[in-house]
């Protein structure tokens, strides 16, 4: 510019004044979009309060559905774990490997059937994306990626 400094521009977020209508939201169009991945992503949760004094660290397990625009859906299957060290002194070490972890967390995300134990509940995970507008079944999310994600804080408690 020669010299002016240039104005700032703005949008009002209500409307104009006077309006009194809120501004509508339209819904999200998932028909043209495609599942093609489920994935956990797991982070450092808040430790439960209980009476225990020990050291101990909580994990949430948040599963989504991958869609073809690279979005996420939340399937609000939330899993977790707490663990607790006792009688440990003052330097706490989670120490263990990403396979270890990562095992676990697969462990955690399988069904709760006792019929069939160590099965992954594809169905369910389905039916969640479906109330969310995703077209999917059970059968397809079997054969697409199922990947872990781990958030930086939690590699670096669990010392990778």
């Amino acid at each position: 510019m020669t010299g002016e400094r240039e104005r700032s521009r703005y949008a009002p977020l209500h409307g104009s004044p006077g309006d009194g209508e809120p501004p509508q939201r339209l819904p999200f169009d998932l028909s043209g979009l495609r599942a093609i991945g489920t994935l956990a992503i797991c982070d450092v949760d808040e430790t439960p309060t209980t009476a225990n004094v020990g050291p101990s660290i909580s994990v949430n397990i948040t599963q989504y559905v991958r869609l073809s625009d690279e979005s996420l859906i939340r399937l609000d299957m939330d899993r977790g774990f707490t663990e607790v060290r006792n009688g440990a002194g003052e330097d706490v070490s989670w120490k263990r490997t990403a396979d270890d972890l990562i095992a676990e967390i697969l462990d955690l995300v399988q069904g709760d059937d006792r019929h069939n134990p160590g099965s992954h509940p594809w169905e369910d995970l389905a039916e969640a994306a479906r109330r969310r507008g995703v077209d999917v079944d059970g059968a397809t999310l079997r054969e697409l990626p199922y990947r872990v994600l781990l958030t930086d804080e939690l590699t670096v408690l669990f010392e990778f």
